[in-house]
């Protein structure tokens, strides 16, 4: 099993897996407008994102699927592939992220930009279970291969 660990407990401390803040890497092009490899990362977070907000606002589906925040994360990026999907027009940075592995779910990315480290990356904002509306616009696709190679073990199935 990988391990998490915070990196303290302000709001935009990272939450690593085995020592990597990077979860996994969107290769440039993958979305319009994307011109660089963008990491995925999960923060802290508070009561409006991150791993506080999940479990805050979905922590019953988790303990019903018996995975805490970051297993459910590293499940869906290690072993799924899925779709993205532009956010609405009150998420204009935001992009959808739906992974198709039971049980169905989304993941609402944000780009962000890290000052001390001069990056952009794609911060988990939310995931829980939704199945895509008919009527939103596919952007991209996301393969399991994008997830963080260096982060080796993956979850048990179940």
């Amino acid at each position: 099993m990988p391990e998490y660990q915070e990196q303290g407990t302000n709001k935009n401390d990272y939450i690593t897996i085995d020592g990597h803040i990077d979860w996994a890497m969107i290769p440039a092009n993958t979305i319009p407008k994307q011109k660089q490899d963008l990491p995925v990362r999960l923060r802290v977070g508070d009561q409006n994102f991150g791993k506080n907000h999940i479990e805050l606002r979905h922590g019953k589906w988790l303990a019903q699927k018996r995975r805490n925040v970051c297993e459910m994360l590293w499940e869906k990026l290690s072993k799924s592939s899925g779709k993205f999907y532009k956010g609405n027009k009150k998420e204009k940075d935001r992009v959808k992220l739906y992974v198709r592995i039971s049980p169905e779910a989304v993941l609402l990315l944000e780009k962000q930009y890290d000052k001390t480290d001069k990056t952009h990356f794609l911060s988990v904002v939310t995931i829980y279970t939704h199945t895509p509306k008919h009527d939103e616009e596919e952007i991209g696709v996301y393969l399991s291969k994008y997830r963080n190679p260096n982060i080796k073990v993956l979850l048990p199935m179940g």
